[in-house]
């Protein structure tokens, strides 16, 4: 009893100082926990959700397809969100975005039950309306819900804070998604079983309807965390924080002109900045890879499922082990390596790892499953790679924070799913015995790419903390 006290103590005692010693700073850390619990909790249930209603909906075989229309009508979303930027408080734009999800979350419910457009009709087919719409409403979540998340994250957040907040963030992100997945996974494969209380569709629904309702909460938790912390203890990165203060009135102008120009500065930033390009480099050849074993791990659980129930919890089942896996990443990996080694050299280890994981699959020659592979591979990403990418953020303005982030997150790495989705398409054409030539060149092009892109992104970032910069700006 002795033993197990004193390493309880000492696990609570590692999260507390991830926290940081202020203690208004652990009240601000532990409310931003409770809303990264939430957010990806529901968007974990919501993501596997969207590829497996499409594939029953629409068909297996148009999922590439989707990937690239998403890239086309993404385009209109992230100029209104940039837009919205320039009109909105920080605050203001998650909790509106929060509630467009959450709304649009329990009336796609509603209609997953719908006996002709829902799942309940069998049939597949491309004029399926109501599948194209809910896989690009529900695709839009990860740079509008997540991305947004991380955004507001990075304004409130110092450099020096990263090696501690971010790792004790994405261990309760890991922790939400590990619940949610494995509370899927648990509640499909019950409703199997000759005690199932709810039907097939009826099953997906609660799922996405309980998604909604926490969704729901997070509002609540930002303005609350607005009112009782200090303003001073959210500002962030204090140089980028004076910058936006000093041409704060530039950003309302409501002139056609400036609302124009505001519009399009996300996109004018990312082409200005080969900093914001190379973040969208970190993000595409992530996204190239995820999408390739993303598309293969589907075919597989489609093809051993024998009902929507049982290709759920196939899918389900699998997430709950790269959550499981990343928060383990998390807890000895993510916070120590960065303490070791520091960002740049932490950021190449992004690239190299994953290359590692492709190498072992491409090699075993069957050995390693792709599902495997995609659970180590998304694991890694999600633990390590992600609060590392997205900390390359804090010392930039909040035009690119917000702006060009919505163009990397959105248009970006949907141009890379649609990327990898040809590529799905091309490899189809290719004759099994050059498959293993073709994988083993195109893996290696992008894993050497993107390890030079993180090696210059990481002397960057060091450098702009150093002389306290803030990207974005002239003299930048």
């Amino acid at each position: 009893m002795g033993l197990l006290t004193m390493k309880w103590g000492s696990i609570r005692n590692y999260f507390l100082s991830l926290m940081g010693l202020n203690p208004i700073e652990r009240k601000k850390t532990g409310l931003l926990a409770i809303c990264f619990f939430l957010v990806f909790a529901t968007y974990t249930v919501v993501r596997e959700l969207k590829d497996f209603v499409f594939i029953s909906i629409v068909g297996y075989d148009y999922l590439p397809l989707a990937k690239i229309v998403m890239v086309v009508a993404l385009i209109p979303m992230v100029f209104l969100y940039s837009r919205l930027v320039d009109l909105l408080r920080r605050d203001q734009l998650l909790s509106v975005f929060t509630g467009i999800y959450a709304v649009g979350w329990l009336i796609s419910a509603y209609f997953l039950g719908h006996p002709s457009i829902g799942l309940s009709n069998t049939d597949t087919g491309k004029f399926r309306l109501f599948g194209w719409i809910f896989y690009l409403f529900m695709e839009g979540s990860q740079p509008f819900l997540i991305g947004l998340l991380w955004s507001f994250l990075n304004t409130v957040t110092k450099p020096e804070d990263v090696k501690g907040s971010y790792v004790f963030l994405t261990a309760s992100s890991k922790v939400g998604g590990a619940l949610a997945a494995g509370s899927a996974w648990l509640f499909l494969n019950a409703q199997q079983g000759d005690q199932a209380i709810f039907s097939g569709v009826g099953s997906f629904q609660l799922l996405l309807v309980v998604s909604a309702v926490l969704l729901a909460f997070v509002p609540l938790v930002i303005s609350y965390l607005m009112h009782k912390i200090p303003h001073s203890h959210l500002h962030g990165y204090e140089a980028a924080y004076q910058f936006e203060k000093a041409h704060e009135e530039e950003h309302k102008r409501g002139g056609l002109w400036e609302t124009v120009k505001g519009m399009f500065s996300g996109l004018y930033l990312l082409i200005r900045y080969p900093y914001a390009l190379g973040i969208f480099g970190m993000v595409f050849f992530w996204e190239v890879v995820n999408v390739t074993f993303n598309y293969l791990r589907l075919g597989v659980g489609k093809d051993s499922s024998h009902s929507i129930l049982e290709f759920g919890a196939f899918l389900y089942g699998q997430i709950f082990f790269m959550h499981v896996v990343g928060f383990v990443i998390v807890l000895f990996g993510t916070g120590t390596l960065v303490r070791w080694l520091g960002e740049r050299k932490s950021l190449i280890i992004v690239p190299l790892a994953t290359g590692g994981v492709i190498a072992a699959y491409l090699i075993s020659g069957g050995l390693m499953s792709v599902g495997v592979a995609y659970i180590i591979m998304r694991a890694i990403n999600y633990a390590f790679a992600y609060p590392l990418r997205e900390s390359l953020y804090i010392p930039a303005t909040k035009a690119i924070k917000f702006k060009t982030k919505s163009w990397i997150d959105g248009f970006g790495a949907k141009l890379a799913k649609s990327s990898g989705s040809y590529y799905n398409i091309l490899i189809q054409q290719v004759s099994r015995y050059a498959v293993f030539n073709i994988h083993l060149l195109f893996f290696t092009g992008i894993i050497c790419v993107w390890a030079v892109v993180a090696n210059l992104l990481g002397r960057r970032l060091e450098k702009a903390i150093k002389n306290n910069e803030v990207i974005g700006t002239e003299e930048a």
